[in-house]
């Protein structure tokens, strides 16, 4: 089909087709750049991480609260973790460092252990948290 002059002026020209070489390159780009993509969040839990999470607590008493959490990192690595019970304006009522060895595992599963620690309080607290964890050389 060819335009006349005058549908030329009014609407402009048609687009131009980009070439197939370039679109088998935008393609191909476009591949890699998912590929790259997909490997990066593989690699988030690369060894040598450490991830924790809370997963709950109890207050037992004016004294005495425990405090359930989930640290993920490498069978042969050492971590500690702060734990921190909390009173209803945020106020630390009771803290305690929990050492989390070495253990036994091969699948990427398994990296994950489930912890229970008992800490002493000052006051009554409302709510026990991991504040955070770190690697331990």
């Amino acid at each position: 089909m060819t335009e006349t002059p005058q549908l030329t002026e009014r609407y402009g020209a048609p687009p131009r087709r980009i070439p197939r070489h370039l679109q088998r390159w935008g393609v191909v780009g476009f591949l890699a750049a998912s590929f790259a993509a997909a490997v990066w969040f593989t690699i988030g839990m690369a060894p040598g991480q450490l991830e924790y999470q809370d997963v709950g607590y109890t207050i037992h008493s004016d004294t005495r609260a425990t405090v359930d959490f989930e640290v993920t990192k490498d069978f042969d690595a050492t971590a500690e973790c702060m734990l921190h019970v909390l009173d209803d304006s945020y106020a630390i009522v009771g803290a305690k460092i929990v050492t989390v060895g070495p253990h036994e595992g091969s699948t990427a599963g398994e990296r994950n252990q489930y912890l229970r620690s008992d800490l002493l309080t000052e006051y009554r607290g409302v709510s026990g948290v991991v504040d955070s964890c770190w690697l331990v050389d």
